[in-house]
């Protein structure tokens, strides 16, 4: 498991873009659609660390519109990065 470090910045550019897509997308499709752009990052050389940092940041703005829905998808997401989730579902 990766160490997270509370010192680093979030891409104000991949927050935005997550967040377009957090509050654009219905909820019943969000979790896929973060989850490809979150596949796409990383296959592009983004560093894992980085963008959880960045979901971190988008959920942090989302948990303030109490959208259980969203708010569930993004941390999918971040369970996706951390290998918190089955082992065929994992993003790093």
């Amino acid at each position: 498991m990766m160490a997270r470090t509370k010192d680093m910045p979030a891409n104000k550019q991949t927050v935005k873009r997550i967040l377009d897509l957090a509050l654009a997308t219905p909820a019943r499709r969000l979790a896929p659609e973060l989850r490809q752009f979150a596949r796409e990052r990383l296959d592009a050389g983004y560093p894992n660390d980085q963008l959880y940092t960045d979901f971190m940041s988008a959920y942090e703005v989302v948990s303030e519109r109490d959208d259980e829905e969203r708010e569930d998808a993004l941390l999918d997401v971040m369970d996706f990065l951390t290998g918190w989730c089955a082992p065929d579902a994992r993003l790093y």
